[in-house]
């Protein structure tokens, strides 16, 4: 069982960006069923929108309204930089500090955490990738991917906004697991920022699929890494001489 810990601003807070970016990027040499079927189902939805890139893109052009724009614009775009979320994290974080509440505090610095790993691991998958924008061609062409040796002129897929801001809710609701309504609200937000992406023709349906997918995956990981504290295990059991007894061990972080 999980048993939260306090978090510090301290070195071995900073050292954590390290030690949890190596466990992030061997963690699939660890994965067991459950986690190969939920990679499979993300790749093939990824798969399957790619596949409908185009169209989707298409229906989304033909159905834009002012109002809508607006509320992309100046709403769901900032919301899901990265600038305006480790404010966000940050200032969850402050909050907790001076008003002693060492849950925020925890959710403050892992929330920032996740957003720094999230984005190292996104701009490496889109400097790799360099996907075109939907804007970058005419006619738009979802299909044109200039890999790692084409300078970094494209970077499309995956969605920053999307992985960035999931990582974000992701933390949260896994800090607030108790508070449906923290759930509720920070998966909405995310979603509905995910999907402004492709409203503001900003990206391919399948580049929000996959940076959604990533930055839950990661935000879910850091939460649990830096959240977890050493526990003493009691094991029942028989001593060599016949006496009842058990045996102690120290889980390490």
């Amino acid at each position: 069982m999980l048993v939260p810990c306090e978090v510090k601003l301290d070195k071995s807070y900073i050292k954590s960006y390290f030690t949890d970016g190596w466990d992030l990027l061997k963690s699939p040499l660890r994965w067991r069923g459950r986690q190969w079927a939920t990679a499979a189902a993300v790749s093939g939805l990824t798969i399957l929108a790619y596949s409908q890139d185009d169209v989707i893109m298409e229906a989304f052009q033909r159905n834009r309204t002012e109002g809508l724009d607006n509320t992309a614009k100046y709403f769901f775009d900032p919301v899901g930089k990265a600038g305006v979320l480790i404010s966000v994290a940050g200032g969850i974080y402050l909050y907790g500090a001076i008003a002693k509440k060492p849950r925020a505090v925890r959710a403050g610095l892992t929330g920032v955490k996740a957003i720094a790993l999230t984005a190292v691991f996104t701009y490496a998958f889109k400097f790799t990738a360099q996907r075109h924008r939907p804007t970058a061609d005419e006619p738009p062409d979802p299909r044109i991917w200039e890999g790692p040796f084409a300078g970094y002129s494209h970077h499309s897929f995956p969605s920053g906004h999307s992985s960035l801001i999931f990582a974000m809710a992701a933390v949260l609701s896994s800090e607030y697991k108790d508070k449906l309504w923290v759930a509720l609200t920070s998966y909405s937000i995310a979603g509905l920022t995910a999907i402004s992406r492709v409203y503001e023709n900003k990206h391919w349906a399948s580049d929000v699929i996959f940076g959604s997918a990533l930055g839950f995956f990661i935000g879910k990981f850091v939460h649990k890494s830096t959240v977890k504290c050493p526990e003493l295990i009691n094991i029942p059991g028989v001593s060599s001489s016949g006496y009842p007894g058990f045996s102690m061990i120290y889980q390490l972080r």
